[in-house]
Formats: C-alpha cells, sequence, structure tokens
C-alpha cells in the first residue's frame, strides 16, 4: 500500500511540473488522463449516488403530498372469494321421493268421477260457496245513531226558508246514511244433496279431461318449499294447481302454499269453487280414496 501512495503522490508531481512548463512556454495545457483505477472507483460511486438521489425525490415528493393535503392512492380492494355456505345450503334441500301412480294402482269411482255435469248444477253450488266466504262487515249510521241532532234547527215558519226538524238528516253534512249498508250474512241455503251433486260433477269434469295427478304420498320431513317446487317440476303438472292434502300433511300443506298459482285445501273442505278454478288437481292415494268413498252414500 505504501509503494501504490508514493507511486500516485510522484505521478502527481510529474504532472504539475510539465503543466508549469507549458504555462511557461505558451503551449495548451492537456487535461491529464485518469488511471484505469480511477475510473473504476467512480463508475462504482455513480449508482450509489443515483439511488440516493432518487430515495431522496420520492421522500420529497410525499411531503410535498401531505403538505397540499392531496391523499395517497390507496390500493385497490381484494375481491372478497364468494362463500360457500350459500351453495352448500342450496345442495342440501332433501326432494322428497314421491311417485305419480297410474290408472291400474290408482283406480277413480265411477260413482264419483263419471259423472256428465250439468251448468246450472255447478253454478248453484259455487255462487252458494263463493257467497257464504264473503265477509258482510261494512257497517253505516243511520240518522238516528249519528251524535247531535236533536234540537230543531229553526223554527217552523217565518224563516223563509225549508222547514228541517233535524241537523243530521241524510242531505244534510254530517248527517246519516240513508240505506246504508249493515253487517250481514251474504250465505244461502241449497239442498244438502244438490251440493254433494256438484262436486262430483266438478270431479268429473276435471277426471275426464285428464287433468287428476295422484302420487303415492308426499313425505315431508320438514316445510320446504324449495322441495315442494322440485316435486312438482318432476310431475309436470299445469296452472292454476289444486293441492288436496291429508289432515296429516301439514308439512306438505306448508311447503306447498308458497308457490305461486298453487292453493292448498285440505280434503274435508274441498268445495266446487276450489275444483273450477283450477286446471289441474295434485292428491295422495289416501285423499283419493276417501273421495272415492262418496259414491258408497245415496
Amino acid at each position: 500500500m505504501a509503494d501504490k501512495e508514493e507511486k500516485t503522490e510522484e505521478a502527481k508531481t510529474e504532472a504539475a511540473e510539465a503543466k508549469a512548463e507549458a504555462v511557461e512556454e505558451g503551449k495548451p495545457v492537456a487535461k491529464a488522463e485518469a488511471k484505469p483505477e480511477e475510473k473504476a472507483a467512480k463508475a462504482e460511486e455513480k449508482p450509489a449516488a443515483k439511488a440516493k438521489t432518487v430515495a431522496k425525490a420520492k421522500i420529497e415528493t410525499k411531503a410535498d403530498t401531505k403538505a397540499e393535503g392531496k391523499a395517497e392512492p390507496k390500493p385497490a380492494p381484494k375481491k372478497k372469494a364468494k362463500s360457500k355456505k350459500k351453495a352448500a345450503a342450496a345442495a342440501t334441500v332433501r326432494v322428497p321421493q314421491v311417485k305419480a301412480l297410474d290408472e291400474k294402482e290408482a283406480k277413480l269411482s265411477p260413482k264419483v268421477f263419471a259423472i256428465e255435469p250439468r251448468i246450472g248444477v255447478l253454478h248453484e253450488a259455487a255462487r252458494a260457496e263463493l257467497a257464504a266466504r264473503r265477509g258482510g262487515n261494512a257497517s253505516t249510521k243511520k240518522r238516528g245513531e249519528v251524535s247531535g241532532g236533536g234540537v230543531k234547527p229553526w223554527r217552523q215558519k217565518g224563516t223563509g226558508r225549508a222547514r228541517a226538524g233535524s241537523s243530521r238528516m241524510p242531505h244534510w253534512t254530517g248527517g246519516g246514511i240513508a240505506f246504508g249498508p249493515k253487517p250481514r250474512d251474504y250465505s244461502f241455503k241449497i239442498n244438502r244433496k244438490v251440493r254433494a251433486k256438484a262436486l262430483k260433477m266438478a270431479l268429473s269434469a276435471r277426471a275426464s279431461e285428464g287433468s287428476i295427478k295422484v302420487i303415492d304420498g308426499m313425505p315431508f320431513d320438514e316445510p320446504k318449499t324449495a322441495a315442494a317446487a322440485a316435486v312438482l317440476k318432476n310431475l309436470e303438472v299445469s296452472y292454476p294447481l289444486l293441492v288436496l292434502v291429508d289432515e296429516n300433511d301439514a308439512n306438505a300443506a306448508m311447503s306447498f302454499r308458497n308457490l305461486p298459482r298453487v292453493s292448498v285445501v285440505s280434503a274435508g273442505e274441498l268445495g266446487v269453487a276450489d275444483i273450477m278454478a283450477s286446471r289441474s288437481v295434485l292428491m295422495t292415494k289416501q285423499v283419493l280414496d276417501r273421495l272415492n268413498s262418496l259414491g258408497e252414500g245415496k
């Protein structure tokens, strides 16, 4: 190391002497070329200096943005992965195994499902059922039930106005209602045999169209509308649909009742209007046996 330092000092002195001689003689002074070792040292220093200047520039720009009140750009939020819980819940819907019965497995009694329909009988029975369903709760007050009006508004004669005995007359403001509705019962009586005959005629009309579907049962472990929709899709029924259930099929009734254009009726409450308002009827083997028994009576 000492030898290298001595050599460099000698080279410097020689260069200084040559420069002084050139100045005395009036010759242009040439720049001394750097040695290759010095060039390599300078080349190593340049990248480090550039990195320092870039870091300083980044710090200054951040400081400027904070000073101006500009918010730094935030990284884009990552998209949340779709939860697999919904897909798992949709896949766990248990569709009950429902089998459609053919004509041999489910026989329709001719005394119930093979009677010629008569429009007059069906119309009378349906009108009686719809009238019995009306609430009839509308109510108004007559002139005697409205408060006030006990004093004669003015004397009978001498005023030039029409005579008036009360301020609660129907043609006065605040008066009572003339012939207004009162709570009433809209139902009317039809013969018991006519009602039974009309029910058989309605069932016969749907049977002649081939729109009665009979299944082996409705094994619903719990109320599930999605399972009921899957059952109807496999059966290929037409709408509006009437589903007849037994009193013990509470889960099935709650599963079908939320579906659009589907009405659920208990077999004991079946009416002519329900059958005529639907295009197809879905029932179980138990309900069919119960309807077949209607033909055993007189």
